[in-house]
């Protein structure tokens, strides 16, 4: 089956089924062999683009009621300090800014130009021949 084959309404149907009892624990194999399809028939179907599509649908239905229980959960675990909690509600809730700022802390040290003779260098280099091994 090609990726962009499109479903019809009862093969969408059985992939909902699908879908609603894999939550439950069922196999592929248990939905397929009881809507009379092979498993790997099944898998066709739900690694179509259609099929995929169907399932952020479904995933996002799904999922719709639990946010407002998911997020009074987690009110109340931040509300008993653990700081986890806090962090991800904080995140969830867009408190924290959504770009990053980087922080620049400048040390300002005032660096006193050393007082260097040149030709006082180039005196102790020529009377040492090479054997310079540590000017103080």
């Amino acid at each position: 089956m090609k990726k962009n084959t499109r479903l019809n309404m009862r093969q969408q149907g059985i992939l909902e089924e699908y879908f609603d009892r894999t939550i439950g624990g069922e196999s592929m194999e248990t939905v397929a062999k009881e809507n009379g399809i092979s498993r790997k028939t099944l898998s066709q179907w739900a690694n179509t683009y259609h099929g995929k599509e169907l399932y952020t649908e479904w995933k996002t239905k799904a999922t719709h009621d639990l946010k407002p229980k998911y997020l009074d959960v987690l009110g109340v675990k931040a509300l008993t300090g653990s700081i986890k909690h806090m962090e991800l509600l904080a995140k969830l809730m867009d408190w924290f800014p959504s770009t990053k700022q980087e922080i620049i802390t400048e040390e300002r040290r005032h660096y006193e130009e050393p007082n260097i003779n040149v030709s006082d260098i180039r005196e102790r280099l020529k009377q040492s021949n090479g054997q310079i091994t540590r000017i103080k």
